[in-house]
């Protein structure tokens, strides 16, 4: 792994944030016309259709073959929910308030690593964790008095997407990053596929052409974050995907005239700090044990 252009690695992981966002800011705009399941179904498979073309010269019958196979199903399981649960979210809530409720990810990773991973966390991280949860509550308190469901939907996907990280971290090392990435989408895939008959529904022609700025921005963004990874240590790049927030918020603010409230951005506050701070006491548990 390369260590020696951090720059490098922050810019990509700015670029894919960037990118994420806007695509969750432009799905945003015809969630209406298209079922949130099928679309993120339509973005899975999309996405397996073109990494698997990508790596199909190298590694083969690899693509089709993801190991362990009940670990790699749950992982994409994960995934796929989470963005699910994310895009019924921005059906009801601005998409800076779903965003912030889907980053409180660390945090439920952080602390169900002792179950699922059998790790040791301190009561720092504890602490961190107690933090972010307080500004899950920030959030949700003005989305009671209005659309609740919408930010119920954004706290499942932070707790999914917990999830994922989860197992993320059980088969990190195990395959070369794009098989890894190849394979989530093709688990992702097949676990929603069975569900797919009672979301479907025809998509108004009109769209084709904005489905497939979305495929591109998610593959883009996707193969940036990854690749980010390669400049820098993850305890260096991972703080920046919270500029996935800044972006949410601009989106919102330009394009759907929405600015979040104080509540709002005291609970976006704690959630960003708890998780920079657990990045942080995770690289010192690293140094320490190196």
């Amino acid at each position: 792994m390369t260590k020696t252009s951090p720059i490098i690695g922050i810019f990509l992981m700015v670029f894919a944030s960037a990118l994420l966002a806007g695509k969750d800011g432009l799905a945003k705009t015809f969630l209406d016309r298209v079922e949130p399941f099928q679309l993120i179904w339509m973005q899975f498979a999309g996405t397996f259709l073109v990494l698997a073309l990508i790596a199909i010269p190298k590694h083969g019958w690899r693509v089709f073959q993801p190991q362990p196979l009940s670990e790699q199903f749950l992982r994409g399981t994960f995934n796929i929910s989470a963005v699910v649960s994310l895009y019924f979210a921005i059906s009801f809530i601005p998409l800076a308030d779903a965003t912030a409720m889907m980053l409180f990810a660390p945090a439920v990773a952080t602390i169900l690593s002792p179950l699922v991973l059998g790790e040791k966390i301190g009561i720092m991280r504890v602490g961190a964790v107690i933090v972010g949860f307080a500004g899950v509550l920030a959030i949700l308190r003005p989305g009671l008095s209005g659309d609740p469901l919408g930010y119920y939907f954004g706290l499942g996907s932070g707790v999914l997407l917990g999830g994922y990280f989860l197992f993320n971290r059980r088969l990190a090392g195990g395959q070369p990053i794009i098989l890894g990435i190849t394979h989530n989408a093709l688990m992702g895939t097949l676990a929603a596929t069975p569900f797919l008959p009672f979301f479907w529904r025809p998509v108004p022609e009109t769209l084709y052409f904005l489905l497939t700025i979305c495929l591109a921005m998610a593959v883009v963004g996707q193969g940036a974050m990854i690749t980010s990874f390669k400049f820098a240590p993850a305890a260096v790049i991972s703080p920046y995907s919270y500029t996935m927030l800044i972006f949410a918020v601009a989106i919102g603010f330009f394009v759907f005239g929405t600015v979040p409230d104080a509540s709002t951005w005291v609970g976006i506050v704690l959630i960003v700090g708890s998780g920079i701070f657990i990045a942080y006491r995770e690289r010192l548990v690293r140094e320490f044990k190196g």
